[in-house]
């Protein structure tokens, strides 16, 4: 993929790849980290109706609201992205970024490569602490950002993580992060 190019609509400026050895949740699983909420909550989210005028303006408010409130960066404005790391083979690792202004993650970001289309956000985003994820959602009538943290200690992720760690499907760079994560989140 070429990063910068494919970043920059969004208001993205690529800093480079993450080693894959640092043991980071793979994109994968992050992606898949809001279907497992704990059981005394449910993660913060916000939602915009796709019919509200200037929809698009308004989700990237709340995806901005939601990540500086929820940890995902801090007043260096970086943190870590999902990408494609050679296009069409579907290997996912985490891109380290800053956000420029302007921006526009949930319209032209997600036009150019955080999604499946503008307006429809299918990005994952990491804390570069790997604590905080940050996940688009695109629903029938709806666009909206989801928050999830203290995602390492949740048994029903931590059971999909190993049995993607060991089953030969899964392809080999996303088995080794797996195992990685699950290792260093051991308590």
């Amino acid at each position: 993929m070429d990063h910068p190019e494919r970043l920059a609509p969004g208001g993205l400026v690529f800093l480079g790849l993450m080693s894959p050895e640092r043991p980071l949740i793979p994109p994968t699983l992050a992606t898949l980290a809001p279907g497992y909420p704990p059981m005394s909550r449910e993660w913060p989210r916000s939602v915009v109706d796709r019919d509200a005028p200037d929809f698009v303006t308004r989700a990237n408010k709340g995806r901005l609201d939601l990540s500086r409130e929820g940890g995902l960066f801090g007043d260096d404005r970086e943190f870590l992205v999902a990408v494609e790391v050679h296009e069409g083979e579907d290997d996912w690792w985490w891109a380290r970024v800053r956000l420029a202004e302007p921006w526009d993650i949930m319209g032209a970001g997600s036009a150019s490569a955080l999604g499946s289309g503008f307006g429809a956000p299918e990005f994952a985003m990491l804390s570069t602490s790997g604590e905080v994820i940050v996940c688009g959602t695109t629903g029938e009538s709806s666009i909206g950002t989801v928050l999830v943290n203290g995602f390492e200690d949740l048994a029903g992720l931590r059971e999909l993580a190993d049995w993607k760690a060991g089953w030969p499907g899964t392809q080999q760079q996303e088995r080794a992060a797996a195992r990685r994560w699950l290792e260093s989140t051991r308590h």
